[in-house]
């Protein structure tokens, strides 16, 4: 038989991959591995600021003070009673709340950590009411200022006014 080169030329289900066919799998490729790399470090990022059970401590602290202690009901969290919250701070009201704010430690499980506990604008500065004074955020026993801080924070509402309760725990 004589036989007939194939036309390696020709268009057809016989052709190979092109040149541009790589090149635009290529980009589709690198651009998907590139994103992941970037976006990848930031999903962890609400788990940074401590280590260990610090971060546990600050999160359920912040939740418990939020949600049960400082709440006017169990039945809308982050809705806080003025109350309690002057009361909390050092203030004479009275919290109507079962909670023991003698015992604090016990009711928040700090088990003998430093905790600073504070309630600010959502922009960050500190109210000027003096029952609410939150005292220096990085308070410490001894004269250092302490550098492995676990920081939780809830945005919470009080008397109709949106602020941030934020706990820090070392």
């Amino acid at each position: 038989m004589i036989g007939r080169k194939p036309d390696r030329a020709a268009s057809g289900p016989d052709r190979g991959q092109t040149t541009l066919d790589f090149a635009v799998a290529m980009g589709i490729f690198l651009t998907t591995v590139l994103f992941v790399l970037a976006y990848a470090p930031t999903m962890f990022d609400p788990f940074a600021g401590g280590t260990g059970t610090k971060l546990v401590v600050a999160d359920r602290a912040a939740t418990t003070l939020s949600a049960d202690v400082l709440a006017a009901s169990t039945a809308q969290p982050a809705v806080l009673s003025k109350a309690c919250v002057t009361e909390f701070f050092g203030g004479s009201d009275e919290c109507s709340t079962s909670a023991n704010l003698d015992k604090l430690d016990e009711t928040l499980s700090l088990d003998g950590r430093n905790a600073n506990v504070t309630i600010h604008e959502l922009n960050g500065s500190v109210p000027d009411s003096p029952s609410w004074a939150p005292g220096d955020p990085h308070r410490a026993t001894s004269d250092s200022i302490p550098t492995d801080v676990a920081v939780a924070t809830r945005t919470v509402s009080i008397e109709g006014e949106q602020y941030r309760l934020t706990v820090r725990v070392w």
